[in-house]
């Protein structure tokens, strides 16, 4: 077996787990983006950015934009003439971490290029990027770095194919385990199927992982990256002609590591795209920078079965009457009921007095808990005398 097709025959045998995505009979994820064994960061909470402005690639004329709906960052730019470059990005933060005293993150980018066709533009297909991503870290502030050898794609690939791809991404970091892998299926116009290049290493962990799935229809297209831990960067180029007018997307996994309980700062997060005119020699481009994207672990929150939601005294919590031991309240004017605890406490059998069962009235009756703690012959004859004297002034 191929090393493609035992990593494809590995994910496919991963069984589904809580909180993780299942598939749809097209074989497509239900949501785009699934995980486990992480948490998404909670936008302008767990994860902000200072502002957006032009990027390298920036045109005349363009307009910018950046925000928050949710958790997830919307960001992009577009000129007059309709062109425009847009991406969705989401950052997680992974539950369990191999033990090296860091936080592991991965920002998972899913950024497109869209040529105004009716307007006379097209993807260009000369030495310029269709699409170009590129994050940047100060490492000398030693406050964390990229993981370049997890960031996904980490090595450069092309595929020359006509027909829709799928596109599976992964990464995952746990107590045992850490990967990546990045894999495709092709299905030619024939209706032929075959497996695309596949890039993988290390493990990805079942229980702490993130994944994409998403497809496109590919021809000729070539991706070439540059990684080092303060600078991950991808463009994307296309070199044929025939699928010019069409969308560029691609999805990128940005994976970092920081001191634990430490923030990571993307010092900026840019995006390009360069796209032809009908006219000759006629070109554009767009680009724009997110800055200063400051990522922190969530604030710990308490399982709500380690808290019963009593006080550390009274009646209610893991001291004082209730829990497993001792009495609660029963909210009734008789007075205590056992909370089914253990053996070292509970009542005694109840007792029920009457001065006088046969009288019309029913006579008066009182219902006595004791608790087992208390000698029940002392402190029961003492009740009985009580109510015998009150039962005996109510005769007279």
């Amino acid at each position: 077996m191929s090393h493609a097709a035992a990593l494809i025959a590995l994910l496919a045998a991963s069984p589904a787990l809580a909180g993780e995505e299942t598939t749809s009979d097209s074989g497509l994820s239900d949501a785009e983006t699934s995980y486990t064994g992480a948490q998404m960061l909670e936008g302008e909470v767990d994860v902000d950015f200072a502002d957006v402005t032009d990027g390298v690639w920036a045109g005349e004329s363009q307009t910018t934009y950046a925000y928050f709906s949710g958790n997830t960052l919307y960001a992009g730019a577009e000129d007059a003439d309709g062109n425009s470059i847009d991406a969705i990005i989401e950052f997680f933060w992974f539950e369990s971490s191999i033990d090296r005293g860091s936080d592991f993150y991965v920002a998972v980018i899913k950024a497109r290029t869209s040529p105004a066709t009716e307007n006379g533009w097209y993807l260009t297909t000369d030495d310029r990027p269709v699409l170009s991503v590129e994050a940047t870290t100060d490492t000398s502030t030693e406050a964390g770095a990229f993981r370049w050898d997890w960031s996904i794609p980490f090595e450069n690939y092309g595929m020359d194919s006509y027909g829709e791809v799928t596109m599976t991404t992964a990464y995952g970091v746990g107590g045992s385990a850490e990967g990546a892998a990045m894999y495709a299926k092709k299905v030619e116009e024939d209706g032929a199927t075959a497996d695309v290049e596949v890039q993988s290493k290390g493990y990805v962990s079942s229980e702490y992982k993130v994944q994409t799935q998403y497809q496109v229809t590919l021809y000729r297209w070539n991706m070439y990256v540059d990684g080092s831990p303060g600078d991950m960067a991808w463009d994307f180029y296309l070199d044929n002609q025939d699928r010019d007018e069409e969308n560029a997307y691609h999805e990128y996994f940005l994976a970092m590591q920081v001191d634990e309980g430490e923030p990571f700062t993307i010092s900026s997060l840019d995006l390009g795209a360069n796209l032809n005119g009908w006219w000759w020699w006629e070109e554009t481009s767009l680009g724009l920078s997110i800055n200063d994207i400051t990522l922190a672990a969530p604030a710990y929150e308490e399982d709500d079965d380690e808290d019963d939601g009593g006080e550390d005294t009274g009646w209610g919590g893991d001291t004082g009457w209730g829990g497993d031991t001792g009495w609660t309240d029963d909210g009734d004017d008789t007075g205590w009921t056992d909370d089914g605890g253990d053996d070292t406490g509970g009542a005694v059998p109840v007792t029920t007095l009457d001065d006088d069962p046969t009288a019309d009235d029913g006579g008066a009756s009182i219902t006595i808990f004791s608790c087992s703690s208390a000698p029940a012959s002392s402190l029961g004859l003492g009740w009985l005398a009580l109510l015998a004297l009150a039962a005996r002034r109510r005769e007279d």
